[in-house]
Parts: C-alpha cells; sequence; structure tokens
C-alpha cells in the first residue's frame, strides 16, 4: 500500500459532515456498532469451543507447569512456515516430571519481521508474564499447549494482598476490557479462581 495515496485526516472527517468534528450521538453510534461486532466475534469463536473443565484439562495433559515467559522467538520452518519457540523459566512443576529449569513450548504461527500469521484461538504468550501452562509433547518430544488458548491460564496478583488469581477463556475472571467476560456471564462462569484452587485441583486429578 503506499501511505502517500491515503486520504489526509481532515477529508476522513469531512465524511461526518459539515462539521469539523463529528458529533457525540455519532460517536456514541460507531463506538456501540464496534462493541458489538466484537463481541460477536468473540461470542462465534467460544461458541466453535467445547469448554473444558481444569480436571479435563489435567487428565489430558503430559504435564502442568506454573512459570514466567522470558523469551519469545519465531522462526520458518523448511517450508517457509513461521512458528514461534516460547521459554518460560519454571517455578514449579504440578504435573509431570521436571524437566529442569527451562520449559520451552512450541506453537504454529507468530510474527518475524513484517509478516504475521496467527489464529484466534491459539493462546498469546508475553514476555514477562506469570502463567500456567498445560502441554502435551509431540512426536518430536515438543511441548505444545493442550486445547489452544484453554491451555494456558494468565497468572495475576494482587498488589494489596498479593492473592494470585488465574484465568482462561473459560475459567477464572475476565479483565474487565476483556470482551471474553461477556462470554464468561453467559455461561455462568464469572468467578473468581485462585493459583492454588488450580493446582490443587490439577494434582488431585493426576492421583
Amino acid at each position: 500500500m503506499n501511505w502517500m495515496q491515503l486520504p489526509s485526516t481532515k477529508r476522513r472527517i469531512e465524511f461526518f459532515g459539515p462539521s469539523t468534528h463529528p458529533s457525540r450521538s455519532m460517536k456514541g453510534r460507531l463506538f456501540a456498532l464496534l462493541t458489538a461486532l466484537l463481541t460477536g466475534a468473540t461470542l462465534g469463536q467460544a461458541a466453535s469451543q467445547l469448554p473444558l473443565s481444569i480436571e479435563t484439562l489435567s487428565a489430558k495433559a503430559d504435564g502442568v507447569v506454573h512459570g514466567r515467559i522470558i523469551r519469545l522467538s519465531c522462526q520458518r520452518d523448511d517450508q517457509g512456515r513461521l512458528f514461534t519457540k516460547v521459554r518460560l523459566q519454571v517455578i514449579e512443576q504440578v504435573k509431570g516430571r521436571q524437566g529442569g529449569e527451562i520449559l520451552t513450548v512450541v506453537q504454529g504461527g507468530g510474527m518475524l519481521g513484517r509478516r504475521i500469521a496467527r489464529s484466534p484461538l491459539q493462546p498469546r504468550y508475553k514476555v514477562g508474564t506469570e502463567v500456567v501452562v498445560f502441554v502435551v509433547f509431540n512426536s518430536r518430544g515438543e511441548a505444545v499447549t493442550l486445547a489452544l488458548n484453554q491451555g494456558k491460564f494468565d497468572v495475576a496478583r494482587q498488589p494489596e494482598t498479593g492473592l494470585a488469581t488465574v484465568r482462561n477463556p473459560f475459567h477464572g475472571l475476565a479483565k474487565r476490557d476483556d470482551l471474553r467476560a461477556v462470554v464468561k456471564r453467559a455461561l455462568g462462569q464469572a468467578k473468581p479462581l485462585t493459583l492454588a484452587e488450580l493446582k490443587r485441583r490439577v494434582r488431585r486429578t493426576a492421583k
């Protein structure tokens, strides 16, 4: 795309009418429309997934690891497809054999230069974040996140008390600005889930 051919900001604003600024009512309608579209997309994604219980995830997982993301590395395979290696500093091996202080999780897609390949149902990993990951090992012995985004729980700590809570698309409280909260409320799953409770349920299933 030739950025020099884009319409000026002034021309785009004039679309709203003779005034140089769109009205508040117009802004409100546009915001409501955008929210409805995004909510519909989120609900559609959730509808395409079968929610898995923590016990089901625990039973299917080869390993469950509590850790912190320390590095993301996107590469190309022999066919030119993107894949990402996610390196976790292990805090605790909740299920499975301890494989060392670092766990590497591999998933398809990623961002390399200007090229982006990503599925909306893939888990999003970010350096510096604390997570609990449910993994299975493929035929090459590589750890892969179980059940796409359901196999990754984000850990959040309350600044006042230090209490650690967890969330994934179907368990735990969603962030206030996360449209998946709509899905959770619709499914009756908008309840807090502590890190300690998640680990307890994993260990109980593993017995």
